[in-house]
């Protein structure tokens, strides 16, 4: 009786977050950069349920950490990495860490044919890769070369402040190849002119939350990241944790 009486009870705090019987509020969002497309697209259908207005604002994990040390009024974090939400968390700077997506990281030709473990290899031209000091998504490509025992010094690496500088790079021209989040390719319907470089080249890119300060809304979009936003999350080309 009491297992069925918790079990409504949850159904009733769940229906009250989704259903705007909260208040409308406002969260404040620091977003990884290379979620910042999933996210503003997630914070749409998010609103449109529960009237709470999400705002955005996306750079490159490590700069994140420095605005939110610097104490930077964001409500929540989604981290590119683990690593930086635990320190935050040992830091005192929030709480009630989850895990809402696992990255894969792309390596990139403009125009195609999509590149493969041979073309890494042989490349000698510039290749783009995220600060790997900032970025989860660097530190990934660089371990992609490590892996592969490929040294970096036979290239010319265009060092990207954030995977999204990173993907422009290619984008216009200025590096031939780059490593970017395979997230960005699919959203950019370029999966045919990559390669998706196999996970155990690579540590996991685990992408973690971490609640800065605690609220209805808060709660309530954390809800739905747990919730209904993992299918957009998957459909946006990230893995889903387990």
């Amino acid at each position: 009786m009491k297992k069925q009486l918790s079990v409504v009870l949850l159904g009733l705090v769940a229906g009250a977050l989704f259903s705007g019987a909260v208040q409308a509020d406002e969260v404040k969002v620091a977003v990884a950069a290379n979620f910042k497309g999933t996210m503003e697209r997630i914070g749409k259908a998010f609103t449109a349920k529960t009237g709470h207005r999400v705002v955005i604002s996306s750079a490159a994990t490590g700069v994140l950490y420095t605005q939110i040390t610097h104490g930077a009024p964001f409500d929540l974090f989604l981290s590119a990495d683990m690593a930086t939400p635990q320190k935050l968390e040992a830091e005192g700077k929030g709480s009630d860490r989850f895990t809402y997506a696992i990255g894969q990281l792309g390596l990139w030709k403009k125009g195609g044919p999509a590149p493969d473990e041979a073309t890494l290899r042989n490349w000698k031209g510039n290749l783009a890769i995220a600060n790997p000091k900032t970025a989860p998504y660097g530190t990934a490509a660089m371990a992609t070369l490590a892996h592969l025992k490929i040294d970096p010094k036979q290239y010319r690496v265009l060092t990207g402040t954030n995977i999204s500088q990173t993907w422009q790079f290619v984008e216009t021209g200025n590096a031939e190849l780059g490593f970017v989040a395979w997230a960005n390719l699919v959203e950019a319907g370029k999966t045919g002119e990559a390669w998706a470089v196999p996970a155990s080249f690579y540590p996991p890119i685990e992408q973690q939350g971490l609640i800065l300060k605690k609220g209805a809304a808060v709660d309530a979009l954390v809800a739905w990241l747990k919730g209904p936003g993992q299918e957009q999350i998957k459909a946006a080309g990230y893995a889903l944790p387990q």
